[in-house]
């Protein structure tokens, strides 16, 4: 009886874990955490590339992003620059970084990252290797 009940408690204790495992990587697989990740790397690939258009044009880089709207080389969807702050970062006449960072109006909320490092080519962050809670 002993053997019987200890076997019980592991099995529950088990099915705990999976279901607690579960939970905390559901968001992981989120289709709308992927569909925001993904709109606003299409976002920053779009500004790295116009950043390179606009310095290979003018020979220098622009003094912003809206200088890239101005000079038609950035279209930007609404809600991306509605729930987050883009930056770029240059060095050495190159794109080096840019960056996205989640406002209070993004759905999972602010101080989320998104950063597309140029020359490596390499992402990082908010649904890419970090998840919301």
């Amino acid at each position: 009886m002993v053997k019987t009940k200890k076997f019980y408690y592991f099995i529950i204790a088990a099915l705990a874990l999976t279901i607690i495992a579960g939970c905390a990587g559901s968001r992981k697989n989120n289709p709308a955490v992927q569909m925001r990740s993904q709109q606003v790397q299409k976002a920053l690939g779009d500004i790295a590339q116009a950043l390179v258009d606009y310095k290979t044009e003018h020979g220098y880089f622009p003094k912003g992003m809206a200088t890239l709207r101005d000079a038609h080389y950035l279209s930007l969807m609404p809600d991306v620059e509605r729930d987050w702050t883009l930056k770029y970062y240059i060095d050495g006449g190159e794109v080096m970084m840019v960056e996205a960072v989640s406002r209070l109006s993004m759905p999972d909320g602010d101080g989320y990252r998104i950063e597309y490092r140029v020359q490596e080519e390499s992402w990082g962050g908010y649904g890419i290797t970090v998840f919301p809670r």
